[in-house]
Formats: structure tokens, C-alpha cells, sequence
């Protein structure tokens, strides 16, 4: 026991002489570190050869003339002080306009070639209409004739008039927070370097449906609505305890075939790039007849990871449970900025005003995504994406940047 206690006194007595030189060692590292510091920067005012050399050891007393600690922090604060002399000596503040959007910054300068600037800009949400076909069926050369026939059959039934065209109006809906240091090399101060950054909306662009086509997007609702009914053989109603199906035993009036025959009613936006798979299984919530196949309540249906729409397959938008139709744009919220730009005197001979332009580039993060209602990212996910958008995502896809082009008028306040 007693042997036990002197080896236990001894180990914690060599751990404490550890510690303690670790700590002599952190002394001595930091006392180098700062002696080599001021060495830099006082190396260059004086002649080599008026250096001392280094005492054998740190033991021994600092030759006269070698930088000493007090010394180096004040020779690294002297310089510093010189570097930035000029730092806060005036404040401007600017109005700007361009492909950002509207805005103001306030600037200041570091010193003689450094400034640094910070600001806010937003686009306003100014509308741009896209118009987009509504198709019945996947035949697309019979979807007209189709769609000429169904339109009064739907006034009828729904009392809501068809368009055989929806208009979708597109808008920006991007605003950033930037902080930019502007370097001026060159000794007429006209031209700048810039480097930064934006911070700001997730989302940068947003469209949907024009409102005058509420009345047909409806109506299109109501007839998916009862269409799927019919291809799935579900009841469209239930009165008293009794389904009633669209089909008649006696054939004649047989809604049902009808219904098939013209398809469902959707925006052809273009074609699956990659096979669409069912995410979770999919049971069937009662006993049902699916084209020849049955399934009692509970079988499954469709297993995860099964193809639900193959590749090459169209894809076509329907409206949401809102009778609506919807699409987001969205890109990384911090968005690291680099380029130049050119400024100079607004008034001549007064300094106090002054414009200038910054052209450069924005780095979003990769392509944005253009994600529908239903979650279908018309980007990445689809191809031959038709209309004003499809044109939209080709140069989106060949520009991996936003182009930056700003206007900037300054006023001197102090």
C-alpha cells in the first residue's frame, strides 16, 4: 500500500514538471515569434552589419541594439499605423442601378489604395409574361382537335370557359446585403480591382399564373379530378352508402370511356431527363381492380425505388390543389463577387460628386434551380423545355455566373 502511494506521489510529480516546461516552451516560442516580428520590420532601417548577433542564450541579457519585445510591438504598431494612416479620413455614400438592382453603399478608404464598401440592393418585381399551351392527351397531333371538342363540354359541366393557353408572369424577387474592397494600383486612381461578396435571398425568381386564367385552370382541375377517378376505377361520388362510377352496365352512356379517350388536360413542359422513382410504397386503400390486376386493401402497389416515369417521358404540369400553377427560381445566398471598374469626377473640378460603373460576376453556387408547384426542377430534371422559359434555362445552363453591371453616383459627406 505504501509502495503504491510513493510510485502515485512520484507519477504526479514528473506530470507537474511536464506541465511546467510545456509552459517555459510556450514562453520561449512566443518571445521568438515576436522577436523575429519586430527583426522584420525595423530589418529594413538600419545596416546589417550594426545587427548584434544572437545571445548564445535566452538565458543571457539582450545585447544593446537588438529588437527587444516592448521594442518589436512598438515598431509593428508604427507600422501598422503608417499602412492605414489614411483609414476613415472621409465617408461617401452612393446610389447604384443595374443588373443587381437598385440600391445605395457607404464607402471609406484604408489608405492610399485600399477601400472598403458596404451596401444593399434589390430588384424591383417588375412582371414578365410567359404563355404556355394547354394540352388534352399524350397524342399531341390529335390534342388540338381534342381540346376543341372537350372546351364545350367543360363550359357546360364546370360553367368555366377553357383557354387553350395559359399565361404565367414571371418576376424577380432577388435582394443582397455586399461587402466589396475596392483596390486602386494605378496612380491615376481612375481604375479599380474588386473583390467580395453578396449575401442575400434564397430565392431570386418566381412565376405564376396570370389571375384572368383562374376561371380555366379551375375547370382543368375539376376535369383531372374526375378523370383520374376514371383511369384508376374509383367511384366519383359516394350517395347513400353507394358508389357511383362514371361507367355505365348498360353502355349507353358510358362517361368513362369518353373521359379515357381524351386524356388528361396538362402544360407539356417538356421531357424527363432521368427516370422518376416512387419514393415510399404506395397501398392500396381498399379493394380495387387496377386494368386487370387486383389488390385488396393494404397490398402494395408500387414498391419504393420502382420506376414511376420512365426516362424521356414527358412531363406535363397540372395545376395544384389551388387550381394554380407556380414555379421558383433559387440560388446560393452567399454569392462571392470579383471585377473592376472605372470612376471619376461627375462635375468637373469637384470632387464631391463623382460616378463610376462595376462590371463583374457573381458566383451563384453552380446553376440555379427552377422548381416547380409539384417539385420538379425544370434545370436539372427536364429537357427541350418549351417556350420563353425553356430559353431562359439554355442560357442559365451556359452561365455559371450572374453578369454584374452597375451604375454608381457618389456624394462626398465628409
Amino acid at each position: 500500500m505504501e509502495k503504491t502511494k510513493k510510485g502515485d506521489c512520484s507519477f504526479g510529480c514528473l506530470i507537474f514538471i511536464l506541465y511546467l516546461c510545456t509552459l517555459e516552451m510556450r514562453r520561449i516560442l512566443f518571445l521568438f515569434i515576436i522577436s523575429m516580428m519586430g527583426t522584420v520590420v525595423t530589418i529594413g532601417q538600419q545596416p546589417l552589419d550594426s545587427i548584434p548577433p544572437m545571445p548564445p542564450s535566452w538565458r543571457e541579457p539582450v545585447p544593446e541594439g537588438w529588437p527587444t519585445l516592448k521594442k518589436a510591438s512598438t515598431d509593428i504598431g508604427n507600422a501598422l499605423s503608417k499602412a492605414f494612416k489614411n483609414a476613415f479620413y472621409y465617408w461617401d455614400i452612393s446610389v447604384t442601378t443595374g443588373s443587381t438592382g437598385i440600391g445605395f453603399d457607404v464607402s471609406t478608404p484604408m489608405n492610399s489604395v485600399l477601400s472598403l464598401r458596404a451596401g444593399y440592393a434589390f430588384m424591383p418585381h417588375w412582371k414578365q409574361p410567359m404563355h404556355f399551351g394547354v394540352e388534352v392527351g399524350d397524342d399531341r397531333s390529335k390534342s388540338h382537335s381534342k381540346f376543341e371538342r372537350l372546351s364545350g363540354l367543360l363550359q357546360d359541366f364546370t360553367g368555366y370557359q377553357v383557354d387553350d393557353e395559359i399565361t404565367m408572369e414571371g418576376m424577380p424577387t432577388y435582394w443582397n446585403w455586399k461587402l466589396m474592397a475596392d483596390v486602386t494600383p494605378f496612380r491615376n486612381k481612375h481604375w479599380h480591382l474588386t473583390a467580395g461578396f453578396y449575401a442575400g435571398s434564397h430565392q431570386i425568381g418566381k412565376a405564376v399564373n396570370a389571375i384572368e386564367d383562374m376561371p380555366s385552370l379551375m375547370a382543368v382541375t375539376m376535369y383531372n379530378n374526375v378523370y383520374n377517378k376514371a383511369a384508376n376505377d374509383q367511384p366519383i361520388t359516394n350517395i347513400n352508402g353507394a358508389d357511383i362510377f362514371l361507367e355505365d352496365p348498360t353502355g349507353k352512356m358510358d362517361l368513362k370511356s369518353h373521359f379515357l379517350y381524351y386524356g388528361m388536360m396538362s402544360i407539356h413542359m417538356g421531357n424527363y431527363t432521368h427516370d422518376v422513382l416512387y419514393e415510399e410504397d404506395v397501398v392500396s386503400p381498399y379493394d380495387q381492380f387496377i386494368g386487370d390486376n387486383y389488390y385488396a386493401e393494404g397490398d402494395i402497389i408500387h414498391h419504393k425505388g420502382d420506376v414511376m416515369i420512365a426516362k424521356g417521358s414527358p412531363y406535363r404540369m397540372v395545376p395544384d390543389e389551388n387550381s394554380m400553377v407556380k414555379a421558383y427560381a433559387y440560388a446560393n445566398r452567399f454569392k462571392p463577387y470579383v471585377g473592376f471598374g472605372y470612376g471619376g469626377q461627375l462635375l468637373k473640378g469637384d470632387d464631391s460628386w463623382l460616378v463610376s460603373f462595376d462590371c463583374g460576376a457573381m458566383f451563384w453556387g453552380g446553376v440555379p434551380k427552377i422548381v416547380t408547384h409539384d417539385g420538379t426542377d425544370l434545370v436539372n430534371d427536364v429537357e427541350n423545355v418549351r417556350g420563353k422559359v425553356g430559353d431562359y434555362i439554355d442560357v442559365i445552363k451556359k452561365f455559371k455566373v450572374f453578369p454584374v453591371l452597375n451604375l454608381r453616383i457618389t456624394k462626398r459627406l465628409f
